[in-house]
């Protein structure tokens, strides 16, 4: 079954919604944009989080690490899953997932060979460091929350073509809606999907709407289920 991450979480009242819709997982945003929220803020949304539903916390890396502030923070929340942004290497990854932490690296799909872009992450040696690989739609303003899809095709071309081979589990993200979920699982056949900005009140960022949310996690759920 197609796991379902509900991203930009920003009040109890629309996480508990989300958890109502089927949300899998919820994301929390600390890296920037009208979705981006503080830890106080944090705290109070995941207090009210049945155990089942974990947290991923949307962070970015600066010389490949966390700041040690905001990790001992999440440590201290059993924050463990991290979707990660910035610049980093196999050796970074290798660092923090041998720290407990299940690491979800964004990558920024723009080309038809976007798979190039993630070489730095994977080494022949040790364990795999990543837990999943989230594709997202390329924008040099935003680091995520487009609203716009990428060509899903390539996906499925770098598949068939064995250049995914060695990857982990990919999570797909960028433009995804109610409207449009069901065929982007049925084209790309991800781990999971991940949505913001598709699930929210019209020209509200951050506001979520339950019903899309509900749609979203019904339609994803029917694409793959009879």
């Amino acid at each position: 079954m197609v796991k379902v991450k509900i991203c930009g979480i920003t009040s109890q009242d629309d996480a508990l919604a989300a958890v109502d819709a089927g949300a899998d997982s919820l994301g929390l945003n600390f890296v920037g944009g009208p979705r981006q929220i503080e830890r106080q803020q944090a705290e109070e949304i995941i207090k009210v989080l049945p155990a089942c539903v974990p947290v991923t916390a949307l962070v970015r890396l600066e010389n490949g690490q966390l700041a040690k502030e905001q990790q001992a923070w999440l440590e201290q929340q059993a924050i463990r899953y991290l979707q990660i942004y910035g610049e980093f290497r196999y050796a970074d990854l290798a660092s923090l997932h041998g720290q407990g932490f299940t690491l979800w690296p964004v990558l920024t799909v723009g080309h038809a060979s976007f798979e190039d872009n993630a070489a730095l992450w994977f080494s022949a040696e040790g364990p795999r460091a990543m837990g999943a690989i989230v594709l997202d739609t390329s924008d040099s303003r935003l680091a995520g929350g487009t609203g716009r899809t990428f060509r899903w095709d390539w996906v499925t071309q770098a598949r068939q073509d064995g250049r995914l081979a060695e990857w982990p589990p990919i999570i797909l993200a960028g433009g995804l809606r109610p409207e449009n979920v069901a065929e982007a699982i049925r084209t790309v056949e991800p781990y999971g999907v991940d949505v913001s900005s598709g699930v929210e009140k019209d020209g509200r960022p951050g506001f979520k709407d339950p019903a899309r949310m509900q749609a979203f996690v019904r339609n994803a759920r029917n694409a793959v289920e009879p």
